[in-house]
């Protein structure tokens, strides 16, 4: 209804209000952009922030969203991956189509009770005299950082290393798997097999990156290990086993891993610009939840005793059975806002809010 409070109907809807939705595009804008060190709009930018600090017009006006973007990325406190062209391009056509050998169904289920045992008699039988190498990553703290680690049980061979808060658990996977592969190229460790629980690392490398979203750098990097050790005749297959099943090599290096956050070398402390873009997505319901709290108090009173915080998605979102006119009827039910006498007679479109029974108010 017309009536509806716009701060209460945009939590209802989940859609953010404008001014944060725009910041929320500049944002991602940005950090796209600036994986790649010889675009122009950096140094612009630079000279643009040095300008409105010097400035008095500026002093007493908000900056451009793009330049709020710029303040935001030059507080970032790790070093950020950049190259001079997008990741794709720097890469061998052979190299980005090359599929390498990756199992995805090693025959072993997460909640079988003797994973370790079938997992030990597979090697026994289809892998003798094959390398065994195991990968993990973890994250404890939202805020802390990601350690990576490598375990190769037969030479006791830890690789670890750490890095930064912003990057996510993906990315510390594919730097174990990178870890591990550039391990086996420089030693030449032929009929190596490396472990690791992360499907989709896994589907990302075998994933057609021509048509791919994202290009991820440490993908890239991986299938360009690949490649090498194929061109050089040294075997390596990838195989995916489910984490926390009971693998004794899977939890050794799940505990290293755990241990890197703290111990880890820092030779990929550095932060990616796909682990920058959550930041944009966070930094936006941080925003939008403490105007909720503020502007509550004066608009959207009723509704805001219904949904106290702002939630990912709308309630209704995955409930396709529901009809349009259903839909709405619920919505402008929580939020107060329906045609029922008492909020009609609130609007003076009656003349009162008492039921046509005549007993009490009509609330539905």
């Amino acid at each position: 209804m017309k009536s509806t409070p716009i701060n209460a109907l945009q939590v209802e809807c989940v859609e953010p209000p404008l001014f944060l939705r725009r910041q929320f595009l500049a944002d991602r804008f940005l950090y796209k952009v600036a994986q790649l060190s010889p675009h122009p709009l950096l140094a612009k930018l630079h000279e643009l922030s040095d300008l409105t600090r010097s400035s008095k017009y500026w002093q007493i006006k908000d900056i451009p969203c793009i330049l709020k973007s710029y303040h935001k990325f030059i507080k970032i406190n790790s070093p950020v991956f950049q190259c001079a062209k997008n990741p794709l391009f720097s890469c061998l056509y052979d190299v980005i189509i090359f599929k390498p050998e990756i199992i995805l169904d090693f025959g072993i289920y997460k909640d079988s009770p003797a994973a370790d045992r079938q997992f030990n008699k597979a090697l026994a039988k289809d892998w003798q005299g094959w390398l065994t190498m195991y990968t993990d990553a973890s994250k404890l703290a939202a805020d802390g950082c990601v350690g990576a680690a490598v375990w190769i049980p037969k030479y006791e061979i830890i690789l670890n290393c750490k890095c930064p808060s912003q990057a996510s658990i993906f990315t510390g996977e594919s730097t174990a798997l990178l870890e591990a592969l550039s391990y086996v190229e420089s030693h030449k460790l032929n009929k190596s097999i490396i472990f690791s629980d992360s499907k989709s690392c896994l589907q990302a490398i075998l994933a057609n990156q021509f048509v791919s979203k994202s290009k991820f750098h440490n993908i890239l990097k991986i299938k360009e290990v690949l490649y090498q050790c194929h061109s050089n005749n040294i075997q390596v297959v990838l195989a995916w086993i489910p984490g926390h099943s009971g693998i004794q090599g899977n939890e050794t290096v799940d505990i290293l891993a755990k241990n890197a956050i703290q111990t880890g070398c820092l030779n990929h402390y550095r932060t990616y610009t796909y682990d920058l873009l959550p930041l944009a997505t966070n930094d936006m319901f941080s925003s939008w939840s403490n105007e909720w709290n503020k502007i509550k108090l004066i608009k959207g009173k009723y509704y805001a005793d219904i949904q106290i915080s702002i939630p990912k998605k709308p309630w209704f979102f995955n409930l396709k059975r529901f009809s349009k006119s259903v839909t709405s009827t619920i919505c402008r039910l929580r939020l107060g806002h329906a045609c029922t006498p008492v909020h009609l007679a609130k609007l003076r479109i009656r003349d009162n809010s008492i039921c046509e029974c005549g007993l009490d108010e009509e609330l539905e």
